[in-house]
């Protein structure tokens, strides 16, 4: 069977550098199904670079080049502080053009978009799928009022119309019911003890070009976008005087000003993109994990810093719907002006029974080998 993977938004900022999760997943993705499947890559050219980095082992990917199986999307997704009118149209037509692109030249028996927002469920319903079976990735049951707006119904039709259109939805988050389309639910990220563990035994040496605190702190990691309700975290965390690193790259320059003007002195700021071994020293050495995300969307879609939290044995901090959607043991709160300092100073009792819950989530949730087998018998099971 031939498989086509493709990422078709290619997040960039404004220099080029890619941001959010995808050259991570296209990385983890290759490696799991290239031994099982006759696989080529469709992405913009910022993703594969990244990547290609993120590869444990990078001669099936060397092979695939020299067999002209990696082709390059022509357009990228340019991320601001603060996008005009015109460049949010602008983006949606580069979207697009990438996914006919990848759907009109791809000669795959299964065209797997492992990496989707709305924008690809519109076209499905209103372009259609080229005649190909499609696979996708989403991290989203559906469109709701609460959580989507006003236009909320019109998305929702729109998006059992696209169903109609795929064959098969690999579900990242738990419970999802589609009205059109089979489903299975298998996690975005998994647990490999080779990378994490190394980590969390405290053996591995490497050198960091950042600060890794001493003692303990809280954590905010991944990149600074605007649904991350910063602001609201950051006065929590001045108010209760718990030290918290905030790292990662900001789109908003002058938000970022605004959060360190207003923040206390026990709150940082690192406007950086980590290398590998800052994220995870940073994030294992940590307390806490702090997710500031709105409960109406994460209360129902997974997280990467939550998961890498699990693996990593880091408690997370966020609002109870959020770690309840996504079955996580941790510290939740109704609201961030809710917070108070005696959450987080918690019993040796409530760690352990965290840490005993993560350890039972990489063994039957997130297990490597289990995932790797689920997503090969999902994408064999497309044709």
């Amino acid at each position: 069977m031939k498989l086509s993977l493709v990422e078709y938004q290619g997040r960039q900022d404004t220099t080029g550098r890619p941001v959010g999760h995808a050259p991570k997943v296209l990385a983890q993705y290759f490696e799991i199904v290239q031994n099982s499947f006759d696989t080529d890559i469709f992405a913009p050219e910022c993703i594969l670079k990244e990547s290609e980095k993120k590869l444990s082992d990078r001669k099936a990917w060397d092979e695939r080049k020299k067999s002209k199986s990696i082709h390059i999307l022509p357009d990228s997704l340019v991320m601001k502080g603060k996008n005009s009118f015109s460049d949010k149209i602008l983006n949606k037509f580069r979207m697009f053009s990438n996914i006919n692109k990848a759907l009109k030249n791809s000669q795959a028996d299964v065209v797997w978009f492992f990496n989707t927002e709305y924008y690809l469920m519109l076209y499905l319903a209103v372009v259609g799928n080229h005649g190909k079976k499609v696979c996708v990735t989403t991290f989203m049951e559906g469109f709701t009022a609460k959580k989507n707006g006003k236009f909320a119904g019109i998305k929702q039709k729109i998006f059992e119309k696209a169903q109609k259109k795929i064959s098969l939805i690999i579900a990242t988050g738990y419970g999802y019911h589609f009205k059109n389309v089979k489903s299975v639910y298998i996690p975005d990220y998994t647990y490999d003890e080779s990378i994490y563990g190394k980590y969390a035994n405290g053996k591995y040496a490497c050198e960091a070009g950042i600060e890794i605190p001493d003692g303990k702190y809280a954590v905010c990691l991944g990149t600074m976008n605007p649904e991350k309700q910063l602001e609201e975290m950051a006065e929590a965390f001045s108010r209760i005087g718990y030290p918290l690193v905030v790292a990662g790259r900001f789109y908003d320059k002058e938000r970022l000003a605004r959060l360190r003007d207003a923040a206390s002195d026990n709150v940082t700021f690192i406007d950086s993109y980590l290398s590998v071994d800052e994220y995870y020293m940073l994030l294992t050495k940590a307390e806490f994990a702090v997710l500031p995300y709105s409960p109406e969307q994460y209360g129902s879609q997974t997280s990467g810093v939550l998961q890498e939290a699990v693996f990593c044995g880091t408690i997370p901090v966020s609002y109870s719907r959020v770690l309840a959607g996504n079955r996580v043991k941790g510290i939740g709160f109704e609201s961030f002006d809710k917070l108070k300092a005696e959450d987080l100073n918690i019993t040796d009792k409530l760690r352990q029974d965290c840490l005993d819950e993560y350890d039972r989530l990489r063994r039957e949730v997130y297990d490597k080998n289990k995932i790797q087998k689920d997503l090969r018998d999902a994408l064999a099971g497309c044709v």
